[in-house]
């Protein structure tokens, strides 16, 4: 039109990219509003509430991005790296205020309305440079590798899988993980301890709470914002899912330093990546272990460049915050440290073809940025336990803090071990295939893996092709040989395996191979849904698929956890709880002491001390001058417990409680599940 003002074709790009995002929106609202309409205004709101824990840091991240020097970049480049800062930056800073009790719901609120503030100003300032745009890539033959960014479409249906599954309170799915058993024992309920004491501390019944949590953080600061625990569940499975987004965004940033076409089969691909859906359902931490984990092997692509990808204009920056942002995924899981970043250490050692020194010198800077954001954790639990790594290599350190003794570090070890049917090498490698592409549930499916060895065979390859590919052949070994064989460790291979499909279409990519990676990423869509469609329906058969809030569960409305409404509604207001065989406390409203299975637990200490024929009322004794009005006991738990490698102690059963009934121990209530005769919950009351 006459006097209208024409746009770039970076501004023609940026709309075109707005209008798909809105579109992947849209349709995965209106799929969500067809068959679960009434999980819309709770994933409305929770989702929202999200993204203000998420949102501010990850703008005010944009001004930590400058400080690596790395010269001229797209503005996508600059996103991705100050959401990785910030949000990374803000978990430490929760922890630091946090050890010394600021966790005050206004302090928050003021620092959060500061960093959205200060991120939006840079951002405008952006928007409005020119160093956004000197590093795009100019790149030829952009008809051989284009596909149009309206293939984005096929994200939507797995967006509203994962949004329907992120919107049940934790605890409601998935059966795999024991209907999310360490979200309940510590993944939240660490946090909901910290948040009704005020401060962190050192918990000597929960071993897990020395685990790295920097995403635990973030799910604490939800609930001091909120000024809620229990309720502000859901909200940390949204937080989680919003880090899925985020490894969908950097696979396909990545993907997009080759030619567009790439940015979109990564990124589409990611998404089909049933593994992410799964996750998203869990306050777990590996969504965001992936994110970090996925900047950082791309910042290390970038550093050393190749025939095909943009050089950055500063190699040392890149490492540098290559190595930042590792430290902070392995400030999300102690596995980050063998499985994400010692592999990735093999990158800037072969890309591009230095002399050993000098790639030597570029590994050391990756790794000793690396433990520069991984050290606030080890600090914490070296002055905690006396182990900076607790409660692994307790050999070495022999750390003995409150709680914890010799017989639980064998215990332990013993405990995460594979079982007696998995060590031999060939049962191993028969578990790899069983827990990758043989998934039954094929959260890793198989198109994952054909993508990026199509790529690698149907182009020509450089020395970043081999450095993945290498990355990946040990991140396979590392899995099968130093860890217990889950399935949900095996999500690390994901991260090269993406970046290689980002490259699979080059700048100079033949019509042929656009095509075909079009048909693939379309039938890795078409098997992803059918396996998510599948397991929705085996984990509700009822229908239910989302929305479920937490009060259905707190209440006891939920099959399974009818004793949580006779436990928070008529027991006494002051009522003192002592949970035995249980570890998960989260939806307990009172006073509720539980011990993990590998801590040692003062109630099997008082059990082992006392002797027949007075055990009981020496047991009844001890939890009488403990101050407990009730016990509660889970059969089920203490059942599942001993048939597994963690063990429980023979000591408590049973015939413990019986004697204890002689001795005046009252019968408050039974629970038994449909057609079961043994109760599966007793609470008994303390005279």
């Amino acid at each position: 039109m006459a006097g209208e003002p024409s746009l770039s074709p970076s501004r023609r790009e940026s709309r075109q990219e707005a209008l798909v995002v809105a579109g992947v929106l849209v349709v995965a609202m209106a799929i969500i509003a067809l068959l679960v309409p009434y999980a819309l205004p709770m994933i409305g709101v929770e989702l929202i509430a999200a993204l203000m824990i998420v949102v501010p840091p990850a703008l005010a991240g944009l001004w930590l991005v400058p400080v690596f020097r790395l010269g001229p970049m797209p503005l996508r480049w600059h996103l991705l790296l100050g959401a990785a800062l910030g949000t990374g930056s803000t978990s430490i800073l929760v922890l630091l205020l946090g050890l010394v009790g600021i966790l005050y719901s206004y302090v928050w609120l003021v620092i959060l309305l500061l960093m959205g503030v200060s991120g939006v100003i840079r951002l405008r300032n952006l928007l409005g440079g020119s160093d956004t745009i000197a590093g795009e890539l100019s790149l030829p033959g952009q008809k051989g590798t284009a596909i149009s960014p309206w293939f984005w479409l096929a994200a939507a249906p797995f967006l509203a899988a994962a949004l329907l599954a992120a919107s049940n309170a934790p605890g409601m799915i998935w059966r795999q993980e024991g209907f999310g058993y360490d979200v309940l024992e510590y993944h939240l309920e660490m946090p909901r301890e910290y948040f009704d004491a005020g401060r962190i501390f050192y918990a000597a019944h929960n071993v897990y709470a020395n685990f790295p949590a920097n995403v635990e953080m973030l799910y604490l600061l939800a609930m001091v914002v909120q000024r809620a625990t229990v309720d502000a569940g859901v909200t940390a499975n949204m937080i989680h899912l919003l880090f899925a987004g985020l490894t969908v965004f950097a696979a396909a940033a990545a993907g997009r330093d080759h030619s567009r076409g790439g940015a979109v089969v990564a990124g589409a691909t990611t998404t089909a990546c049933l593994w992410l859906v799964y996750l998203s359902g869990l306050a777990y931490v590996e969504n965001a272990m992936l994110f970090y984990g996925m900047v950082a092997a791309a910042m290390l692509v970038r550093a050393g460049g190749s025939a095909d990808s943009s050089r950055s204009n500063s190699p040392r920056g890149s490492l540098l915050a290559a190595g930042v942002i590792g430290g902070l995924a392995c400030g999300c899981k102690y596995t980050a440290l063998p499985l994400i970043v010692l592999p990735l250490a093999v990158i800037p050692l072969a890309v591009p073809a230095p002399s050993l020194t000098r790639g030597l010198k570029r590994g050391a800077i990756f790794l000793l940025a690396t433990a520069a954001t991984f050290a606030p954790w080890l600090l914490k639990n070296a002055a905690m336990t006396g182990n900076p790594v607790f409660p692994l290599a307790n050999s070495v350190f022999h750390a003995s803090p409150p709680g914890w003794n010799e017989e639980c570090s064998v215990r332990w070890q013993e405990g995460h071990r594979p079982v007696e049917a998995e060590r031999p090498p060939l049962a191993r490698m028969r578990m790899l295939w069983d827990r990758t592409l043989g998934d039954p549930l094929q959260r890793l499916a198989w198109p994952i893996a054909v993508l990026p060895i199509a790529g690698l065979f149907a182009r020509r390859r450089d020395r970043t092709d081999g450095a993945l590919a290498a990355v990946l052949v040990l991140q396979l070994l590392i899995w099968i040989v130093f860890t217990h064989l889950y399935a949900r460790f095996a999500v690390v291979f994901m991260i090269p395996l993406l970046l290689l499909v980002g490259r699979a279409l080059g700048t100079r990519a033949a019509s042929w191979r656009r095509n075909v990676a079009m048909a693939l990423l379309l039938v890795s869509a078409a098997w992803g849904m059918f396996f998510a469609m599948n397991l929705f329906q085996s984990e509700a058969p009822g229908g239910v698929y989302g929305g479920i809030p937490a009060s259905a569960i707190y209440e006891g409305e939920i099959p399974g956890y009818e004793y949580l409404g006779f436990v928070n509604e008529e027991l006494p207001a002051d009522a003192r709880i002592l949970l035995v065989g249980d570890a998960r406390a989260f939806y307990v409203r009172h006073q509720v002491d539980y011990c993990v299975v590998f801590n040692a637990c003062p109630f099997v200490e008082a059990v082992r001390s006392a002797q027949r024929p007075d055990r009981g009322p020496a047991v009844l004794a001890w939890l009488e001058e403990k101050g407990y009005s009730h016990v509660m006991v889970h059969w089920g738990e203490i059942r599942r417990l001993r048939n597994s490698a963690y063990g429980f102690p023979e000591e408590v059963n049973r015939e413990l409680f019986e004697d204890m009934e002689r001795a005046g121990l009252c019968k408050a209530r039974e629970f038994r599940l449909p057609r079961s005769e043994a109760p599966y919950i007793t609470v008994f009351l303390v005279p």
